[in-house]
């Protein structure tokens, strides 16, 4: 028998085997995403437990990491910046060589700073911060994580 009868006989079946694959794949990378987004993935680093700590115990508990700390335009910038910030932290989780203090990068402080105002625009829409440009975590770094400088990774367990 040759490919094209093969093909003819079992279009149905082959169809449907790589329809069930393809649902399968994307269940697992819905899974995947989603348990990514959660701040028990984001939890599971050693670098992270007292950030982790602190959120549990903040007043913004109920939002996940990637609410703060992504972008939202859309899927594709909160992918490639989630893709990007991923690789750096596991970069330095597995090196243990995060610096003494950690510290938010100027795009991370810009994300959380758009982020804090897509929740809280009405709070300051009467307000100085109204007019864009304006740090947030100026006053309101230790909201979420305390006021304690986050400790870097362990060089030795």
């Amino acid at each position: 028998m040759d490919t094209g009868q093969f093909l003819n006989r079992n279009a149905l079946k082959i169809a449907l085997a790589v329809l069930a694959f393809a649902a399968v794949g994307m269940l697992a990378a819905g899974a995947g995403y989603a348990y990514a987004d959660s701040p028990q993935f984001c939890g599971s680093c050693h670098s992270m437990a007292e950030s982790t700590a602190s959120w549990q115990a903040s007043n913004h508990k109920q939002f996940s990491c990637t609410d703060c700390h992504l972008p939202h335009q859309n899927l594709a910038v909160k992918l490639i910046v989630k893709g990007k910030t991923g690789m750096n932290d596991t970069y330095h989780e597995v090196l243990r060589d995060y610096p003494a203090t950690m510290v938010i990068s100027t795009q991370g402080k810009a994300i959380v700073n758009d982020n804090c105002l897509r929740c809280h625009q009405s709070s300051v829409e009467n307000t100085a911060m109204a007019a864009g440009g304006q740090d947030c975590l100026k006053c309101h770094r230790g909201l979420v994580h305390g006021m304690s400088k986050s400790k870097g990774g362990i060089k030795v367990e």
